[in-house]
């Protein structure tokens, strides 16, 4: 190589030398970083809210409020943090992994819904038509005034003697019998039955839910299906019925408003999940595959 040649050589060295130097500086010089309002930091990409910042610095202790500006610092600094870590966990796969990481991502999910339900007013149009669907939740309970029945067994623990009786006092009832003359082939209670009308609820505290579960369907004259009750077999008799009423709905128009939006709210959540089955991948196993290793 001739002389030319080789200074030619170290020229291009040197102005490679100089770019390679360049390019490293600029890349290691700070160059300030513009944020859109409102947001107060950027880690990896993800914005921290400055409105955020700024709620969880108002809930401070007012001594730790005392320098706003340092206190405004910490709590960025914190939730730098946590935006790490969050992004670390995800990196890390603990939100395939983590039952608990993954129920607070189901929590979160429904939280977020919720409260941009909550955000859309419920109209009136809305709360009437609610209300009048769902009338007799809102009524208060019937009441009824029940003559009980009781047959004990002569030979607890077996019950057929009991049922057979039970069966027949049934029969009777339906046939058209009198309470009274049903009441005198019967037994004592070992307690005395309330007299006064009382809710169904009121009257499994002293018969037990079965009996008192039928009586909603029953009008006055009819029977419950005779049950397993202490030493026997009990059934009750309705001597009267008392329906509930229905409350206005202006008188209980804010819990109608609440009842509502908490419908809407499952209504949403149960039409995001059908969008995203829709979209989504979804493949299950076929039965007996389930959880089987070859």
């Amino acid at each position: 190589m001739t002389a030319a040649g080789r200074r030619a050589w170290l020229i291009a060295g040197a102005l490679t030398g100089c770019l390679l130097s360049a390019i490293q500086i600029l890349r290691d010089a700070r160059v300030p970083v513009r944020f859109l309002p409102g947001v107060a930091a950027r880690v990896n990409g993800r914005e921290i809210d400055a409105a955020g910042v700024d709620r969880t610095v108002a809930g401070l202790d007012a001594r730790l409020r005392q320098s706003e500006p340092a206190a405004r610092q910490r709590v960025v600094s914190r939730m730098i943090d946590e935006e790490l870590l969050v992004q670390h966990a995800l990196g890390s796969g603990a939100a395939e992994t983590d039952p608990e990481v993954r129920a607070a991502l189901v929590r979160a999910a429904i939280a977020r819904l919720n409260s941009e339900v909550s955000s859309q007013s419920v109209s009136e149009s809305e709360i009437g038509a609610f209300y009048q669907s769902h009338r007799g939740a809102y009524a208060s309970p019937a009441e009824f005034q029940v003559t009980p029945f009781y047959f004990e067994s002569r030979a607890f623990p077996n019950l057929e003697e009991a049922e057979r009786r039970a069966d027949a006092a049934r029969a009777g009832v339906r046939a058209g019998q009198t309470a009274e003359s049903v009441q005198r082939a019967a037994d004592d209670l070992p307690f005395a039955p309330p007299g006064q009308p009382a809710t169904a609820r009121t009257l499994a505290n002293y018969f037990g839910p079965r009996p008192a579960e039928g009586l909603d369907r029953l009008r006055a004259g009819e029977a419950t299906e005779p049950a397993a009750f202490g030493r026997g077999v009990l059934l009750l008799y309705v001597n009267r019925r008392v329906d509930g009423a229905t409350p206005t709905l202006q008188s209980i128009h804010d819990l109608v408003q609440a009842d509502a939006l908490r419908d809407k709210q499952e209504a949403a959540l149960e039409d995001l999940l059908g969008s995203l089955r829709k979209s989504g991948r979804i493949e299950i196993a076929p039965d007996g595959h389930a959880g089987s290793q070859n």
